[in-house]
């Protein structure tokens, strides 16, 4: 007997169209909870039942290992058959393959007393249909709610998953009103095969299958035929539609009159309150024909972005409209927009707040202004004029606010970082890489009215400034402690008398970057990493004698902070599942509410003196990969963050990362390959985020470090054409991981810095070399193995693996890791004929002679790209500051990185 329809009454005395030889729907069995609230299942405590529904009941739960609330849906006995099973099991998968902000996080997966169970992010604003009952919205504000969905339908077509089911039950919201899509239970692979369904689906065997809901099937599903990707758009436009309209585009007095609508009708019109690009979008998207429709789900988010950007426009107050952001990527091949602008990011904290806050521009740069600092007065605005929000190549500006020319500071190469004004607003201070001829990073200061910039502190990051009780002026830097890569937090005066540490994370590689007391001068917040990424902010006593505790969201990557001027707020840049937006929570103890949100990320926050409002960056980055072979440079990636690029050994296939933000890891991704003579793109290792990954000299294998949100990153190793046979190899953390010599894996950056060895088969490790250091390459032969040396910075050394004298290539070749994917340093073609061999963005092709692995190398090293160059033999590959070679010295990847950011003022509300 096939199931009862989804939202349908149970048929009665009347022959079915739908069941199978016309049979007969007949009302399900009711569900059994049977789970008291304090039941124990694994990690996971019950506290109270949320709502049962035809596939089980959902349980708001306790996750006791990481103390966060979840929820936990059970498969109902009543409907546990294999289909069943196979469905729920199905949906964990595809579910898990995902990560977007806008769909729901599965976090586990398991079955108890004969019950499978899916754990998944804890949503507790209802459901889009609950939304949808409350007070009536306007389109603006419709758009705004739908956008982010859309995007994560987006993402999830391109890794090749149909949804099936979209209707406003399976949208949930946050109480602050965040869209999240769920129930991937009807998901399936586009080259996947149907499977048969209970309840809420509808199962025909002839002439074919029917499978979702009624009021919100595409026409191509209500005859049972094969779906793609445009099925699920009609099912979009369908609940866009109904928000709109509040009625649906197809109506009928019974299921099958909504089916014979769907298939035979035309939409009723949407009101004329709704603009009329809106309604020719929306009428689009509801074809009958498949080929007549919006095509792809991009296509829609970039529509419905574009109509929510010229919402904007119509609101915006005269005479200063913050205009939207343009940016190019793949030197004009890809133009797209960025909706920020009047754009609205700060949702409303009731649902009868008509309109959102208004952001002021405050920068208006075709590239990138990041870092954001203001004057004490908070008339001046300084910041940098470059791409990345931590170190990364830049000058520092200033500027009169609001409308003052923008001036710039400094004139250099050095990579720089946290500009701040001193006290009295006079001068600026900012630090500086080890690029700028230090082995250490140091701060600079320079006058506001302009003047050289001179060395103020050495050793000494992140300064802020404060006045002790006395009224003499004081400091707070970070400095390198010499205890691997550990920073710790001094406070001192201007010329370092006096110095105490405040805060010091656990050795070797806990790093606490800035640190910002509180107005009442009791309190710091800490701003800390370790090797794998940003960690949640920390709260300290200023006093010290204590490690204090996280604040703000937990888990999260926190890159900045704030307080509020009165003292009663702690505000947060912050990397959640949501993306990486602003946060808050009231001093000492409230809950962490989100404030911004959008597709867009804020990086930095500084409050103005009134304390009416704060300033941010707001922008976006994106990277696409190309080609450049003997045939043309051609683009291979147009969309998402593209990274760590690795071309075949025989030249065929090009294998990459795209970037998905974590929780535990600034650089994990999913991984992709691409046929470079097709150009068709394929998803490797659904159910996997990879931190680093590399080929066998055979292109036959692949070995790589997978990274969970509590930070566990094992090394695997895996036959490419079987990702399903992939095994665990190591239990001990890994950050990188190569093929050494033949049967053996080397790994490290995750435990000590140690660099160690292990049969591909697993086993015991052994070190390859008893000093702490960061792999960065291991030669065809994995006889010698590349390291940057974490103690004296962009020293770039080669050992032998197995036992000998090491080589020192260069002392400032090699910058250390940061927040971006790691550049290519050095390597060797599978062919064993070259050595690549990539210094200040410019790479070289060293031939090598037969049995050795690397050229003659003066004792001293070689200091400069022209000194490479020089080397016998020698010859430039490219100039392009991120390359990453091929298996021939005239083969190569080009990563082409476009980001887009401006400061703006946000009132705070």
């Amino acid at each position: 007997m096939a199931g009862q329809i989804a939202g349908s009454k149970p048929c009665s005395r009347k022959v079915c169209p739908l069941c199978p030889d016309g049979g007969i729907l007949m009302p399900l069995p009711p569900i059994v909870s049977g789970l008291a609230p304090g039941t124990t299942i694994g990690a996971y405590r019950l506290d109270q039942l949320l709502g049962e529904g035809g596939m089980g009941a959902v349980y708001r739960a306790v996750d006791t290992k990481l103390n966060r609330a979840v929820a936990i849906k059970f498969l109902s006995t009543d409907v546990a058959d294999s289909s069943a099973r196979r469905r729920f099991q199905r949906e964990a998968q595809l579910a898990s393959s995902l990560n977007h902000p806008h769909i729901l996080t599965v976090h586990d997966a398991d079955e108890f007393e004969g019950r499978q169970y899916l754990v998944t992010e804890l949503v507790d604003g209802g459901t889009l249909r609950d939304w949808s009952r409350g007070p009536r919205r306007d389109w603006h504000d419709i758009i705004e709610t739908l956008v982010g969905v859309a995007d994560g339908l987006a993402a999830a077509h391109e890794a090749g998953i149909l949804h099936r089911d979209i209707k406003p039950e399976n949208i949930l919201l946050t109480k602050s009103g965040y869209a999240k899509l769920a129930d991937f239970g009807l998901a399936k692979l586009q080259d996947a095969s149907p499977v048969a369904l209970t309840r809420t689906d509808i199962e025909r065997t002839r002439p074919g299958m029917i499978i979702g809901t009624v009021a919100y099937m595409s026409p191509e599903q209500a005859n049972g035929q094969p779906v793609d990707a445009r099925s699920d758009i009609f099912s979009f436009a369908v609940v866009l539609y109904e928000l709109l309209a509040g009625r649906r585009p197809f109506e009928g007095t019974t299921d099958v009159d909504a089916l014979h609508a769907i298939v035979n009708h035309a939409p009723n019109p949407l009101p004329d309150s709704v603009p009329r690009p809106l309604r020719a979008l929306v009428e689009r998207a509801l074809q009958k024909d498949p080929a007549a429709r919006v095509q792809t789900m991009r296509e829609m988010v970039a529509e419905l972005r574009q109509l929510a950007r010229q919402s904007g426009e119509t609101v915006a107050p005269p005479p200063r409209r913050a205009a939207g952001v343009t940016w190019l990527a793949g030197a004009g091949a890809l133009i797209a927009v960025v909706a920020i602008g009047v754009a609205v990011i700060i949702r409303p904290r009731t649902a009868a707040s008509p309109r959102p806050t208004q952001y002021i521009q405050l920068t208006n740069f075709a590239d990138s202004a990041t870092s954001p600092a203001l004057s004490p007065d908070g008339r001046m605005l300084a910041f940098i004029r470059g791409p990345s929000p931590f170190f990364g190549p830049g000058q520092v500006w200033v500027k009169t606010l609001p409308d003052g020319e923008p001036v710039q500071i400094s004139d250099d190469e050095a990579s720089k970082f946290a500009p701040q004004f001193t006290t009295d607003g006079a001068e600026i201070t900012f630090t500086t890489g080890i690029d700028a001829g230090s082995e250490s990073m140091d701060t600079w200061i320079a006058p506001v009215g302009g003047g050289r910039p001179r060395r103020m502190l050495e050793n000494a990051e992140g300064l802020t400034w404060f006045n002790d009780p006395g009224g003499q002026r004081r400091v707070l830097f970070s400095e390198m402690t010499g205890m691997g890569g550990q920073m710790s937090i001094v406070a001192s005066t201007e010329d370092r008398r006096g110095a105490r540490t405040v805060y010091a994370p656990p050795p070797p590689d806990g790093m606490a970057h800035r640190s910002y007391r509180s107005p009442d001068g009791r309190w710091l917040l800490v701003i800390e990493m370790d090797i794998h990424s940003w960690l949640p902010c920390r709260l300290v006593l200023f006093d010290g004698g204590s490690t204090g505790r996280q604040v703000g969201p937990v888990p999260s990557q926190c890159t900045d902070a704030a307080w509020s001027p009165d003292g009663k707020w702690m505000y947060f840049t912050a990397q959640t599942a949501n993306g990486t937006h602003i946060w808050r929570q009231r001093f000492p103890d409230g809950a962490p509410e989100q404030v911004t949100f959008g597709t867009v990320t804020e990086e930095g926050i500084q409050f103005a003196p009134d304390g009416r409002s704060f300033v941010t960056s707001i922008g976006t980055s994106q990277s696409t990969l190309w080609i450049h072979d003997e045939r043309s440079d051609r683009q291979i990636t147009s969309e998402g963050y593209s990274f760590m690029p690795s071309i075949s050994p025989d030249g065929k296939k090009l294998y990459y990362l795209v970037r998905a933000h974590g929780l535990r890891s600034w650089n994990q991704g999913a991984l992709w390959v691409a046929d470079l003579d097709t150009g068709r793109r394929q998803r490797l290792f659904f159910n996997r985020q990879l931190l680093h990954y590399s080929l066998s000299v055979d292109g036959q294998r692949i070995v790589f470090v997978t990274i969970d949100d509590q930070a566990h990153s094992p090394v695997w190793v895996a036959p490419l054409n079987d990702p399903n046979a992939a095994r665990q190899i190591t239990t001990a953390n890994a950050s990188v991981a190569y093929f050494g010599a033949p049967g053996e894996v080397v790994f490290g950056g995750a435990e000590d810095f140690a660099i160690l060895r292990i049969g591909e088969g697993g086993g015991e490790s052994q070190k390859v070399i008893p000093t702490p250091l960061m792999p960065l390459s291991v030669s065809s032969d994995g006889e010698w193995i590349a390291v940057q040396d974490p103690r004296a910075w962009g020293a770039l050394i080669v050992y032998p693996t197995h036992g000998g004298s090491p080589v020192r290539l260069c002392d400032r070749c090699a910058p250390p890791w940061g927040t971006e994917p790691i550049p290519f340093y050095l390597g060797w073609s599978p062919d064993r004929q070259f050595l690549l061999w990539s210094v200040s963005g410019s790479m070289s092709a060293i031939p090598l002679a037969s049995g050795r692995m690397l050229p003659q190398i003066p004792a001293a090293g070689l200091q400069s790209k022209e000194a490479v160059g020089a080397l016998p033999g020698a010859r430039l590959v490219t100039n392009e500051p991120h390359a990453f070679p091929g298996p021939h010295p005239s083969d190569y990847v080009m990563m082409k990185v476009m980001t887009q950011r401006n400061i703006y003022r946000v009132p705070v509300q």
